[in-house]
């Protein structure tokens, strides 16, 4: 099913694909999908996560076409996504290590006290990672349906074309109850999303980033 998608894909993409299987030549003769992600990829847990995500990504796109009314811009960025994995353009598959390094640089609370602006930090490094892996739509959902319901946490404004911000004093120092609740929400949004790539723990070093709060 994945296979025969992104030859659908293709063939509305470059009008090339089209041509060719006219002339009755099979899509695979130009396009090993098997073949290309071996060679991006190699054969290890990166290959499989990288299958994983890509049939995740189909499904999704699945889904939103079947709407009556598919949002553009949303289908767009998951093709995107999926032409990336197949090396497609030069959108990034994994994180950056700038983003990875970002989160394992951010203060402690041993050293500074968890500030509003260490959440943000880690929030934000989320998000982009969770974008990464999962586009921006997913990841934004599951980062609204994670937070804490105190209204304090409401503050905090998470948009999908955006960083998360906050309003008030980033030196602002969080309580005992707002640092739990915070990892709770940290910890809700990781296993959300290793709901879909199961090595999404991993990927983000959950103990590091809670060990931050």
């Amino acid at each position: 099913m994945t296979n025969y998608y992104i030859r659908k894909l293709y063939r509305q993409k470059d009008p090339y694909v089209s041509q060719v299987e006219d002339m009755g030549d099979d899509f695979s003769t130009f396009l090993d999908l098997e073949h290309v992600l071996k060679n991006l990829y190699g054969r290890g847990e990166t290959l499989d996560l990288m299958i994983r995500q890509l049939e995740t990504l189909v499904q999704y796109h699945q889904g939103l076409t079947a709407q009556s009314v598919s949002p553009p811009a949303q289908l767009e960025e998951v093709e995107q996504r999926i032409f990336a994995i197949l090396g497609e353009s030069d959108q990034g598959t994994g994180p950056s290590i700038s983003a990875k390094a970002a989160i394992q640089e951010t203060p402690t609370s041993l050293e500074t006290g968890v500030t509003v602006e260490t959440l943000l930090g880690i929030l934000n490094q989320l998000q982009e990672i969770g974008k990464t892996y999962l586009g921006a739509a997913i990841t934004v959902n599951y980062l609204q349906a994670a937070r804490p319901s105190q209204d304090w946490f409401k503050q905090f404004q998470i948009q999908r074309s955006q960083k998360v911000t906050y309003p008030g004093n980033l030196t602002q120092s969080l309580d005992d109850q707002q640092k739990e609740l915070a990892r709770q929400w940290i910890n809700t949004f990781i296993q959300s999303c290793a709901q879909v790539i199961t090595k999404f723990p991993d990927i983000v070093d959950q103990p590091q980033i809670l060990n931050q709060l």
